[in-house]
């Protein structure tokens, strides 16, 4: 008898799940262990020895699931074909996440949080900033705190001002001056799929001190919660209320680090 698949575990649930080519032949199915494989060892760099440790698969497995996302990517890109995630049974949940959907922070919120450059070179890590504290509505920011960080230590501060900027400006904003990294409270999915566009990596849900925010980040202690996301995506009518961090925006409305569907 055919021994049972061995369980692999997971911590992503991609908020998309068909990338639409222009042919019209049938999509190209890639299956949720497939992508975690390509998501760690592509994305957050770790070497396929702690992939396989995360997946808690033997690195031969990954490297089989690894040649798979590779070759099912590299032919809808290569035909014009669509990519369709699909899930396998045997995915679950790694352990120490509540859900798929704290993938990002349960996977860098320790030691690879701090080591998204190679050492020598020069990170930019944005915060959004007022009165010097972590601002729980990233659309909304007054402004970005940029720290300067070489080799794992603090070099330098500016602060960039948004302006007018609205949503959909900011992560061009931040691409403009390097940014690496951003720190923030809330932030919308749209906005999500801004920065990882412009390659900035994101850490949401996180409060305080934009300074110790930063430190405590590049220490690998930084507390981030998980449910952070947004779920607005539009200028915030009269009468608008998200969470209660006591940040307002005009009369009757706020944004809080995590907001529900309105």
């Amino acid at each position: 008898m055919p021994r049972n698949p061995k369980c692999r575990k997971i911590c992503l649930s991609p908020s998309c799940r068909i990338f639409q080519g222009a042919s019209g032949q049938a999509a190209v199915e890639l299956r949720l262990d497939e992508l975690e494989a390509l998501r760690l060892v592509d994305l957050e760099e770790f070497d396929q020895a702690k992939a396989a440790q995360h997946m808690e698969i033997s690195r031969g497995t990954l490297q089989r699931l690894l040649y798979a996302a590779h070759r099912r990517v590299a032919l809808a890109l290569t035909t014009g074909r669509s990519i369709a995630i699909a899930e396998n049974g045997n995915a679950v949940p790694a352990p120490g996440c509540r859900s798929f959907s704290t993938c990002r922070f349960c996977c860098r919120s320790s030691e690879t949080a701090a080591k998204l450059k190679t050492q020598g070179e020069t990170m930019i890590i944005a915060v959004t900033c007022e009165n010097d504290n972590v601002f729980q509505h990233f659309g909304h920011t007054p402004s970005f705190a940029l720290f300067t960080v070489e080799e794992n230590r603090l070099t330098g501060r500016t602060d960039l001002p948004t302006g007018e900027s609205g949503h959909g400006a900011l992560a061009g904003l931040l691409k403009e001056h390097n940014v690496d990294v951003l720190i923030c409270g809330g932030i919308g999915g749209g906005a999500q799929q801004a920065l990882a566009e412009c390659g900035i990596k994101l850490v949401g849900g996180v409060r305080g001190d934009v300074t110790e925010a930063v430190g405590d980040y590049l220490a690998g202690t930084l507390e981030a919660n998980p449910n952070f996301s947004c779920n607005h995506h539009h200028e915030h009518g009269e009468g608008h209320s998200c969470g209660g961090h006591g940040h307002h925006h005009g009369e009757g409305r706020s944004c809080g680090g995590h907001c529900g569907n309105h």
